[in-house]
């Protein structure tokens, strides 16, 4: 019977196929105490347990180095470092021989209790580790047992994997060539798994919660990777539509691939600026391939994910690969935007109530100065291999954006002490993302050289919805017109201060608002490369000044459904082979 599921775009694409039920590594664990004159002896199978694991760990790291880049090879470095950790050890060998345990039951109890701390965690970086620890110890007691499992790499067929989740290790070594797409029932966009899978460039859905409960092994079910949906059992017609999209966006992407080295100018030459996002440098190629003309937002989260604090050095190099790589083009790099909690998993303090409205982004930096100021120093250094620009997240006091300043500019002055070189230029801006800044943003013109809208919170916070809580995902709208009123007032502020300004949510790199933001005024657009090409065509196709008679038609209606059910008629209207 027909259904549909939803889940979030780990990977954009569309496939139709057969659906292939992963199962994964079921393992089981065996409890049972041991002799007190054959302890040493569960010691020594666990180390050579162990042993296997990270040879297992390095040949897949062989194997994927040959297709993919360092950084993802880098994913299973974390992997090894647990298997290394000597408090993790410690505790294994302690329990082993303290409680006489096996090892399969120890290693078992002492995951299940990682993944619980990290499961009560509201950071969303922080919870999506889990997988890897679940990899660790799938694997670790997989060698214990020297047991053979179900394995993605054995696929002899064309399939959509659907799993409760694939660790990065399924990932890195499924069968390219016979997985068409995958969905999992849990996961995030920022998973170790996600992230592979927009490097290998499959499809994938993940968070969809019931997906394998829903679907039978044989079922034919289509992967709709651009709206964040899976459908099982189709009906005939809805095969026939979705393979003629598929073909469509294969030829679309084709013919606007076309447009990559074609300049973003308005039929009225109004010339728009298309920048690329990036979570790991291993998106550069792909933005560079996609045109876009620098970066627009450098999510430096990613350096954090580790169970380690990265170093200056590790950032700076970090930091350096991707300006030098986009040298002359502008590279925006945000400090470390994280929620609250993840400074309670490293201090082991107890964790805040609401951590949405806690010590995250700015006010985390501003109370952990010491790695702020670490942060800093590497990003500051690197400024000096390309066109850099510094950008606080989260800004929403003027006394926040002050003191961010001051510590910058003392973090200058240490460097011009030691004598090493950065760019003492380097323009200084700020996120927009919450009321009270774009209610403020005339004051803060006079304190940042730039401003960048990052819509996902400020539609957040100004409907007051939590963007992730499925009871009331309905209210979760950017065609809100308070949202579309503030970030009117905020463009105008921008321009009539000469602060330039750009947007960088995930309203920017979707076509459905591409002429109601230019209609408001913004040119200057940071995106993923989903749909860089379409958003091009469209700036191509357009006027500014018939986006700004939309704008003002759509400002005149009252209701959320009403301003999108006239866009979306427009937008069908004067677009007619796109979907929106």
């Amino acid at each position: 019977m027909r259904s549909v599921i939803t889940g979030i775009i780990a990977s954009p694409g569309i496939k139709i196929g057969k659906a292939y039920i992963y199962r994964g590594n079921n393992i089981i664990i065996p409890k049972y105490t041991i002799d007190e004159a054959l302890i040493e002896e569960e010691v020594l199978r666990y180390q050579a347990a162990t042993e296997k694991t990270k040879r297992d760990i390095l040949d897949i790291q062989e194997q994927i180095s040959k297709t993919l880049s360092k950084d993802m090879v880098d994913i299973f470095s974390s992997h090894l470092m647990v298997l290394d950790d000597p408090i993790v050890t410690e505790k294994i060998l302690t329990r082993i021989r303290g409680e006489r345990r096996n090892a399969e039951w120890v290693i078992n109890d002492i995951s299940l209790e990682l993944i619980k701390g990290l499961g009560s965690i509201e950071d969303v970086y922080l919870r999506e580790r889990i997988i890897d620890i679940s990899d660790i110890n799938k694997r670790l007691i997989n060698n214990l047992q020297k047991t053979s499992t179900e394995s993605l790499k054995d696929l002899k067929e064309e399939v959509i994997v659907f799993a409760t989740d694939l660790t990065p290790s399924d990932t890195a070594i499924m069968n390219k060539r016979y997985v068409l797409a995958f969905v999992t029932d849990t996961g995030g966009r920022t998973s170790h798994t996600a992230i592979m899978a927009r490097a290998l460039e499959i499809p994938a859905i993940v968070g969809s919660i019931n997906g394998t409960s829903i679907v039978m092994d044989g079922d034919t079910v289509i992967v709709d990777g651009i709206h964040g949906k899976v459908i099982i059992d189709p009906g005939a017609d809805e095969i026939t539509e979705y393979t003629t999209y598929q073909e469509d966006l294969v030829q679309l992407e084709a013919e606007l691939a076309k447009l990559t080295h074609l300049p973003s100018t308005t039929i009225d030459n109004e010339v728009i600026h298309i920048y690329g996002n990036i979570e790991i440098p291993e998106e550069m190629d792909l933005l560079r391939q996609h045109g876009a003309q620098g970066i627009g937002l450098f999510r430096s989260e990613f350096l954090f994910l580790d169970k380690a604090l990265p170093d200056e050095e590790r950032q700076f190099q970090a930091y350096r690969k991707v300006l030098e790589y986009f040298k002359p083009m502008p590279v925006t790099i945000r400090t470390l935007d994280v929620g609250g909690d993840k400074i309670y998993a490293y201090n082991k303090q107890s964790r805040e109530r609401n951590p949405f409205l806690g010590c995250r982004a700015i006010r985390f930096s501003l109370e952990n100065e010491s790695l702020f100021r670490t942060q800093l120093r590497a990003l500051l250094r690197a400024s000096e291999y390309g066109n850099a620009k510094l950008m606080f997240p989260m800004i929403s006091t003027i006394e926040e954006i002050i003191k961010a300043r001051s510590i910058v500019h003392e973090t200058m002055d240490d460097l011009r002490r030691e004598k090493i070189p950065f760019n003492r230029e380097i323009p200084i801006g700020i996120m927009i993302e919450v009321p009270s800044a774009a209610i403020n943003a005339d004051k803060l013109t006079h304190y940042a050289d730039f401003f960048s809208v990052g819509t996902n919170d400020l539609v957040q916070y100004t409907i007051a919805v939590d963007r992730i809580s499925e009871k009331i995902a309905y209210l979760y709208n950017p065609l809100n017109l308070a949202v579309l009123r503030l970030l009117k007032s905020v463009v105008e502020v921008a321009n009539s201060s000469g602060t330039p300004i750009s947007i960088c949510g995930e309203m920017a790199g979707e076509p459905k608002y591409t002429m109601l933001l230019l209609g408001l005024g913004f040119r200057n657009f940071s995106m993923g490369t989903a749909f860089m090409y379409q958003i091009k065509r469209m700036v191509r196709s357009v006027k500014i000044s018939e986006c700004e008679a939309l704008v003002d038609e759509l400002m005149q209606l009252e209701t959320t459904i009403d301003i999108e059910a006239r866009l979306i008629s427009y937008l069908g209207n004067k677009f007619p082979m796109m979907i929106f």
